[in-house]
């Protein structure tokens, strides 16, 4: 990874950020909102995050509609896009390669990953954490306070996440989610994500 390349990263980090919640959790209220309010801001030529028809529902269905959607893509029976590097690697899930690989990283890097007791996550190797993980260290390679060597260390430890972790397996994974999601902003998000981490 070159520097225009880590600098592309560190421009979008926000859209990993946005993409690991959407991962972890359903839609709620404030992000509902939130979401509503950035599409307020958008251009003409810019994709909404929270699709017309969805909107047209009012609050309460979309927010119905929404979670949802989340369940038949996540959580299930049967979901149709379970974000564990593990599944898309046809491993073991809880306690396999893939999440002691992640596990490893972060013991060796010093990152912490504290899931919220409301999350459905169930392993280390869920791509709202890896994304989350990944937000985390653009953040300390953006920030001008953190020193050179912090800065340094973060940078090694991006390289390290997207080569040896992510880029194997998420932005298939992304493009996957992003043709089988049925509403915004699970697709656009989705294909928006996988794009941003191939351009590195």
């Amino acid at each position: 990874m070159r520097d225009p390349e880590l600098r592309a990263l560190i421009a979008g980090r926000d859209v990993f950020l946005m993409m690991s919640r959407l991962l972890g959790k359903e839609i709620d209220r404030p992000l509902y909102r939130t979401l509503l309010a950035a599409d307020a801001q958008a251009t003409a030529s810019e994709t909404l995050l929270i699709g017309a028809e969805t909107r047209s529902l009012g609050e309460e269905e979309a927010l119905q509609t929404l979670s949802a959607e989340y369940c038949r893509l996540f959580v299930g029976p049967r979901p149709v896009c379970l974000p564990y590097e593990s599944v898309y690697r046809g491993e073991a899930v809880i306690g396999g390669r893939a999440e002691h690989r992640i596990k490893m990283f972060m013991e060796h890097h010093r990152v912490e990953a504290v899931i919220p007791t409301a999350y459905p996550l169930l392993a280390y190797d869920h791509l709202a954490i890896g994304l989350a993980v990944l937000h985390h260290l653009l953040d300390v390679c953006a920030e001008p306070f953190a020193g050179t060597s912090a800065r340094g260390r973060a940078r090694d430890a991006v390289r390290r996440l997207m080569d040896d972790h992510l880029l194997a397996w998420a932005p298939s994974f992304l493009n996957d989610l992003h043709v089988t999601a049925r509403f915004e902003p699970y697709a656009g998000v989705a294909g928006f994500t996988a794009r941003l981490m191939l351009e590195q």
